[in-house]
């Protein structure tokens, strides 16, 4: 399955997702990608769906996200936060992606 650059839905959920700020800090946000922008799980796209905003410290810091014992848990976590966060969002991911996102193992 080859992925393409984001689209126009996915960029519009980015920057929506970066706005929220950081979810531990609350800090400016950059994105941290769960999967890479090229993840799929169920040959489901979920790439530049499956985001978190996360300050520079809690993305690549010595404590961030990418050393945390339970990577994968906490991501999830901290996704349900944003689809709550988002609810009312009109360019959230569809229910397809969301459970592909759930059901994701690794």
């Amino acid at each position: 399955m080859k992925v393409s650059a984001p689209s126009a839905t996915q960029l519009r959920w980015r920057e929506a997702v970066r706005e929220l700020g950081c979810l531990i800090t609350g800090m400016p946000a950059e994105i941290h990608h769960c999967v890479g922008r090229t993840g799929s799980h169920n040959k489901v796209h979920i790439g530049h769906w499956w985001i978190l905003p996360l300050s520079t410290e809690q993305h690549r810091g010595p404590g961030g996200i990418h050393s945390h014992p339970e990577r994968k848990l906490r991501e999830k976590e901290l996704f349900e936060r944003v689809l709550l966060r988002l609810n009312d969002f009109e360019d959230r991911p569809d229910e397809e992606v969301i459970e592909a996102i759930r059901d994701y193992r690794r």
